[in-house]
């Protein structure tokens, strides 16, 4: 918190040393303690510490002047801030009501989340909001563009962040990091009077689109939001039944108990969600259910001391229930390889054409047969079939109308 602070004092020195007048003086007082808590009594969840803390700098700012963030982005004032959860809920159902007029929009990354906060947005509609979803993504600031082919996109980890690298790429007149293809620069215009401004500029080592290489951990999330999507709008129950994301402790806690870390694409899926509750609904993997971590280190603790030729290093993460499980899956974490246990058989490796299948391979499959809309409990797809072996390590429910 102390580093926010910092970070935007500096910001503070800058503008007073080159007489950004029009900027400083825009911003509104601190909150005080009684409008911060009103907020939050107005919010249906805690609040994320940043958000607090820059209150308690700044409470905003007329919602037309001072863009004093990057891409002209206006940070909201306390009052603005109490509209967030419903102004989501309103952008939730439009994205419903498109998906009902062409399913395959899909597919498409939702531009709405009830734990999504927007925090400031420009005068042409877009919007910075803060992530407060449990999980890897916590505090990330997202930008909403709903006029752009990417309309949601991650610009950084958190708000405490964006002031580091405000304050130093005004102190040092470097860049400021923004996007794969872009970054910010800022610029003092002499007005009168002076103000602040931050313009796009193509970085040097763009990537074509389909020349870039995306870790595994952010395909795995890719593909679980999609799928978390299309369950919310066809199998509602089973939307029900997904359990919260675990926190980076939690995780931190389960490899200390394993001995060994995680592989970064089961961390970014349990980071999503720890599983589901109950055995019906929770089963719309095939007719398995992602395994709670606590789950999952049971059944994994029970596998090495009963079931030969178990791996040193294999942690099972989906299981026909998650009360009593029998049977599921279980990824290597030296590899990254899937395959399948049983509590009566010995484990053997998924395989396709190109070699073992992993957790985002599996996951990119599920949403490529959604897309095209194909049957999934068909009988003929038995696990030993093709089209089984490429997605039957995570089979999603047939859709229902």
């Amino acid at each position: 918190m102390d580093d926010l602070s910092r970070a935007w004092e500096r910001i503070e020195t800058w503008l007073r040393e080159h007489q950004c007048t029009v900027t400083r003086s825009e911003l509104h007082r601190a909150a005080s303690e009684e409008a911060v808590q009103a907020l939050q009594d107005a919010i249906p969840y805690p609040l994320h510490p940043h958000l607090v803390q820059w209150l308690r700098i700044h409470g905003g700012t007329p919602i037309a002047d001072a863009p004093i963030w990057p891409g002209g982005h206006v940070p909201y004032d306390v009052e603005a801030l109490k509209g967030g959860p419903d102004y989501m809920r309103e952008m939730l159902e439009e994205f419903h009501d498109e998906f009902g007029a062409d399913p395959e929009e899909w597919a498409m990354s939702p531009w709405a989340d009830p734990l999504w906060l927007p925090i400031a947005g420009t005068h042409t509609g877009e919007s910075l909001l803060i992530d407060h979803r449990p999980g890897a993504t916590y505090g990330n600031i997202i930008e909403i563009d709903y006029d752009s082919d990417e309309v949601t996109a991650v610009r950084w980890k958190s708000l405490g962040e964006m002031i580091r690298l405000m304050a130093q790429s005004l102190e040092t007149g470097t860049p400021m990091p923004y996007s794969r293809r872009y970054a910010r620069v800022p610029q003092r215009h002499e007005g009168p009077p002076c103000h602040l401004t931050w313009v796009l500029e193509e970085t040097g080592d763009h990537q074509p689109e389909h020349e870039r290489v995306t870790p595994e951990d952010q395909l795995v999330t890719a593909a679980w939001e999609r799928l978390r999507v299309w369950l919310r709008l066809r199998a509602p129950e089973s939307f029900a039944s997904l359990r919260p994301g675990a926190s980076d402790h939690r995780i931190e806690r389960a490899e200390q108990r394993l001995g060994f870390p995680l592989p970064a694409p089961l961390r970014a899926l349990w980071t999503l969600n720890d599983g589901v509750t109950g055995s019906d609904a929770g089963a719309f993997l095939n007719g398995l259910a992602l395994m709670p971590i606590e789950t999952a280190l049971e059944t994994r603790e029970f596998l090495a001391d009963e079931i030969p030729g178990w791996g040193p290093r294999w942690v099972p993460f989906t299981a026909d229930t998650v009360d009593e499980p029998r049977t599921g899956d279980f990824i290597d974490c030296d590899t990254g390889l899937t395959g399948t246990w049983a509590r009566d058989e010995e484990p053997r490796m998924h395989h396709t054409p190109e070699g073992g299948l992993t957790l985002p391979g599996a996951l990119a499959q599920i949403v490529e047969v959604l897309m095209a809309g194909t049957d999934l409990s068909m009988p003929s797809m038995g696990r030993g079939s093709p089209l089984a072996v490429a997605v039957g390590l995570l089979m999603v429910e047939e859709p229902r109308d």
